[in-house]
């Protein structure tokens, strides 16, 4: 899931225990990131039962705990080699916490894992789910004021907010055409969020 090029930073990736930087001395010479590795397993979070359902208090501590140990000010005048691996293991664990902090993100990354991601060409299927999105992006479009953006938004989370636990119980059975369904659906649900939340600009999203 997971590749580096070799350096003289020795980060040591692994899946049990998850990471390990106790060890880490930028004299030695590997980069060893087992491409089995997945951003679970860099954040040390489990992913068993539903794999949605991330104990977000863990993850920002081990996000936390991991880049007081690799962030490149950590390494500076240890040598450009190992300021630069520290970069791009800060890198990774960056783009670990960035995924599975988001719930669409998180849910995408889950579907990957188990062999059936979502393709370009996967879209809305429901009828009523492209009125809908339709209709409330007619309505962001047309708002005159922050309030009325405000209870479009909240409206929308609360959908949202439905959808979460649906999304949870579908990873646990493993109905993998379920969770490819919710998650195109939380997919259009975050747009409008961002959208709510660019109001009156365009936000840079689906």
């Amino acid at each position: 899931m997971l590749r580096s090029s070799a350096s003289r930073l020795s980060l040591r990736f692994a899946a049990k225990p998850a990471v390990d930087f106790s060890s880490v001395r930028p004299e030695s010479a590997s980069v060893q990131l087992p491409s089995s590795t997945t951003y679970y397993d860099v954040l040390n979070v489990p992913y068993d039962g539903s794999a949605f359902d991330v104990d977000l208090v863990r993850l920002k501590k081990s996000f936390r705990d991991l880049q007081r140990i690799i962030h490149p000010d950590k390494w500076s005048g240890k040598g450009d080699t190992a300021q630069e691996t520290a970069a791009e293991m800060s890198g990774i664990v960056n783009r670990a916490y960035g995924i599975l902090t988001n719930p669409y993100t998180r849910a995408e990354y889950i579907l990957q894992l188990e062999g059936v991601p979502i393709e370009e060409q996967d879209n809305i299927e429901d009828p009523s789910l492209i009125m809908e999105v339709m209709e409330t992006r007619e309505e962001l479009d047309g708002a005159e004021d922050r309030t009325q953006v405000e209870q479009i938004r909240l409206d929308n989370l609360s959908k949202i907010n439905d959808l979460l636990p649906r999304l949870s119980a579908a990873v646990a059975d493993k109905d993998w055409g379920a969770v490819k369904e919710a998650t195109i659906r939380l997919k259009y649900l975050q747009g409008i969020d961002q959208a709510a939340q660019a109001w009156p600009n365009q936000p840079f999203d689906h």
